[in-house]
């Protein structure tokens, strides 16, 4: 059976594309973590904290020839751009499973009058074709297209399994174990201190994050939330790191701080 490796594109630092109140390699290790969920034992996903383009890791690969290599992405443009398409190594012709790809994807994210791109410019096909691996770059549509992103985030799951079927893998059910019950004494309740929260006003159109081992200064931030996108935001004050900042989970960004000082705005509570 064909065996899956997912590079995820960008990364160690290198946010990719970012539009929309997203980023490119955020988003492309959301898909690529889904992937390897779903495929099990079929998909090895390539180290999410290295950039495989900017490291040369390819070319130190050394995964068995019956493994497929998909590098996963989103492209960025103008607003108005859409649709998702696969990349090749130049001088190349298509294989099953890049026809497959582009029919799949541009299904998905319509849009590209070409759905499958031969290019001679790019590291990362030359590299595997020098290795002998099979590898394709798919751009899973625009980050800078809102429909695009909303179709993606939407439908990470059928992206992931209708991936997975072009190269035949059918999604792995995970056995349930039946749970054993064990007698357990009484404990006294404990005691729960109670939990602070924090309160981005509607009237902020951006918010900066930082990531927690960075000082939170301006020019240190990894993205940008939108309060008034979404009429204020709430979050749960998971540690005051140091003074006026505090750190909170985002869905977007992961673990962040947030500066709070007086005049931001923003409500502890």
């Amino acid at each position: 059976m064909t065996k899956l490796f997912v590079i995820c594109g960008h990364g160690a630092g290198d946010p990719g594309a970012c539009a929309n109140g997203y980023q490119e390699a955020e988003r492309v290790r959301a898909l690529g973590k889904r992937i390897k969920e779903l495929g099990g034992n079929n998909v090895m996903l390539g180290d999410v904290n290295r950039n495989y383009y900017a490291d040369n890791g390819i070319s130190s690969l050394t995964i068995s020839k019956d493994y497929q290599i998909v590098e996963l992405h989103m492209d960025s443009a103008a607003a108005t751009a859409r649709g998702a398409h696969v990349i090749i190594k130049g001088g190349l012709n298509p294989d099953k499973y890049d026809t497959a790809l582009a029919k799949f994807v541009s299904g998905m994210f319509p849009g590209r009058s070409v759905t499958i791109s031969k290019r001679g410019d790019l590291a990362n096909p030359a590299r595997a074709y020098a290795k002998g691996y099979g590898y394709r770059l798919i751009e899973c549509g625009f980050i800078s297209n809102a429909e695009d992103v909303k179709v993606f985030n939407g439908g990470i799951d059928k992206l992931a399994k209708g991936i997975l079927e072009c190269f035949g893998i059918k999604e792995t059910k995970p056995v349930l174990s039946k749970p054993q019950i064990k007698p357990t004494a009484a404990k006294p309740k404990p005691t729960t201190p109670k939990k602070q929260t924090v309160t981005l006003p509607k009237t902020a159109k951006e918010w900066r994050v930082y990531k927690t081992n960075i000082a939170p200064i301006i020019g240190n931030e990894c993205g940008k939330l939108k309060p008034s996108k979404f009429g204020g935001l709430t979050y749960e004050i998971l540690a005051k790191p140091q003074k006026d900042v505090v750190t909170i989970q985002t869905q977007d960004y992961g673990k962040v701080n947030i500066y709070v000082g007086k005049g931001t705005g923003a409500i502890i509570k």
